[in-house]
């Protein structure tokens, strides 16, 4: 059997990319032969002078020229490597295939996972299944992101997301937020399941990763226009001082960190697994903790509380949140019981694989 997927296959971000691995190496193992498609995204929401930065053409010289002179030859240098690396990786992985229009013979298109149903940069088709080239269509832990019903209504899309949902097979969803919208929009609940990394585990790829050569260290895991605040910063850095330990930063660039580490996505988790602590404030910074057992903290931020408490508290994690950065210490200092979280970790991929064989049925 042959699927397609559509997900963001095309963004420099490392939990997007090893959703999608998960999530191919998930079906390989059913016997289907699995790629991202490739599509047009829809930015009409982001404003003409940010679409330059997504749509890279001769149009984003200017942008990125711009970037430069504000956030120095340090940063820029890095993540000229870093999409280098990821591009590398998504070649040699084979993630990504033809264009979604051109795709023949295909017995199903899966949406999903990551934030493929969120609105905020604009209206993307193909991530509500219209036009695709095959009958069977179904989500898999699909997730609206900060994306509200009212969101939907107040940008006059809800026609377009209900309808699209609607046609569906299938609907899953990763979170309560993106699960009151489908219900909202559609009268139709969807099942629950879990994000493509924790349905994979990457268990034997992180069984032979070996330590990388640095002294003790506290892995930050933020974008890299977070975490950045002077109160922040100072916070981070008295803790690490206090216990010992470096600051290292794998994946986005910190100019305040001791060292700003380029991988690969496999590579990554190899990091989280030799961190003596984990601060993140990102969904697939806790799913990689998650899944390499690693001590870690969340902060969380207005537009990701709510997805992100859904995920934690999903796995008996919840306490792992802070708000305020002087609440680290206390957050850090809880003994996390892994014998539970495996155990609902063991829970929900039962469930969730339920599912993906279930819409596979389907296609048979």
């Amino acid at each position: 059997m042959k699927f397609g997927i559509i997900t963001h296959y095309d963004v420099h971000n490392h939990g997007a990319v090893l959703q999608l691995t998960a999530l191919i190496r998930v079906l390989a193992q059913q016997g289907i032969d699995a790629s991202a498609l490739r599509f047009d995204k829809n930015y009409d929401f982001l404003g003409v002078e940010l679409k330059s930065k997504y749509n890279i053409s001769v149009k984003s010289i200017g942008f990125y020229l711009k970037y430069l002179k504000q956030e120095g030859l340090g940063k820029t240098r890095f993540n000229v490597e870093k999409r280098r690396v990821l591009n590398t990786f998504k070649i040699q992985n084979n993630l990504v295939g033809e264009y979604y229009s051109k795709a023949r013979n295909l017995d199903a298109v899966i949406v999903g996972s990551d934030e493929v149903f969120a609105l905020h940069t604009g209206p993307t088709p193909v991530f509500f299944g219209y036009a695709l080239p095959a009958d069977h269509i179904f989500s898999y832990a699909g997730s609206f992101g900060p994306t509200t019903v009212e969101d939907v209504k107040n940008l006059h899309c809800e026609a377009f997301v209900s309808s699209g949902l609607n046609s569906m097979k299938g609907i899953s969803v990763r979170d309560m937020n993106s699960r009151k919208v489908v219900e909202a929009l559609t009268g139709i609940s969807p099942v629950m399941v879990c994000d493509p990394v924790i349905l994979y585990g990457f268990r034997q790829e992180i069984a032979l990763l070996e330590s990388p050569y640095y002294p003790p260290f506290l892995l930050v895991y933020a974008y890299d226009n977070r975490m950045n605040d002077v109160e922040e910063v100072a916070a981070i850095k008295a803790y690490a001082r206090k216990h010992k330990l470096k600051t290292l930063s794998p994946g986005f660039y910190h100019k305040w960190c001791d060292y700003n580490v380029n991988a690969d996505p496999i590579e990554l988790l190899g990091y989280f697994k030799s961190a003596s602590c984990v601060v993140t404030d990102t969904f697939h910074g806790s799913v990689m903790s998650i899944i390499t057992n690693s001590p870690f903290m969340v902060k969380t931020r207005e537009s990701n509380h709510n997805k992100l408490y859904s995920l934690l508290n999903e796995y008996c994690l919840a306490d792992r949140i802070f708000t305020d950065f002087s609440a680290m210490e206390k957050v850090a200092g809880m003994d996390i019981d892994w014998d539970i979280v495996n155990g609902e970790v063991e829970a929900r991929r039962r469930e969730s694989m339920a599912f993906l064989d279930m819409m596979i049925e389907f296609c048979k």
